[in-house]
């Protein structure tokens, strides 16, 4: 009995640890459809782990996601290649042995990237919502669903 309970869990967690389909900038499609939703992280982010940690738990969030955004996970400090985002290019600005990529100042509120943030961007390059710091589910899955718009554009100009 307790050798069939393990193998009823394990398949679950194999069925439940399914990942959100990620975009990467190059892969966007030429006409969006759907909102973009960025999740800007770094690797010694503890904060970011554990917002990444209750995502991945959460399949209602999960099933959101992946119908109802374009969801691009960015690592401002480690994406070095050029990013053409609406027409705009931008570059990795490197400082010796670290550096961060000019995409990410141009989307953070204040032009300094705060770990993680959720940037919510509409298919004509307005932010919707921008929020620094870990995101409950719920706020998350309402915003999802809801999609309206809660910012402003960057710097009076549509990506």
């Amino acid at each position: 009995m307790k050798i069939l309970t393990f193998i009823l869990l394990m398949i679950s967690g194999i069925f439940n640890s399914q990942e959100v389909k990620q975009y990467g900038f190059e892969s966007l499609p030429e006409k969006l459809e759907k909102p973009i939703l960025i999740f800007m992280k770094t690797n010694w982010c503890s904060i970011c782990k554990i917002q990444k940690y209750q995502m991945e738990k959460d399949l209602e969030l999960r099933n959101l996601i992946d119908e109802k955004v374009y969801f691009i996970t960015f690592n401002p400090e480690k994406h070095k290649e050029s990013i053409t985002f609406f027409g705009e290019n931008y570059n990795y600005i490197s400082n010796g042995n670290s550096g961060i990529h000019e995409l990410a100042v141009e989307i953070s509120s204040n032009k300094k990237p705060v770990y993680p943030s959720w940037i919510l961007i509409d298919k004509d390059g307005k932010i919707l919502f921008r929020n620094e710091g870990l995101l409950d589910n719920g706020i998350l899955k309402l915003l999802i669903n809801t999609l309206t718009p809660l910012s402003v554009t960057l710097n009076k100009k549509t990506f």
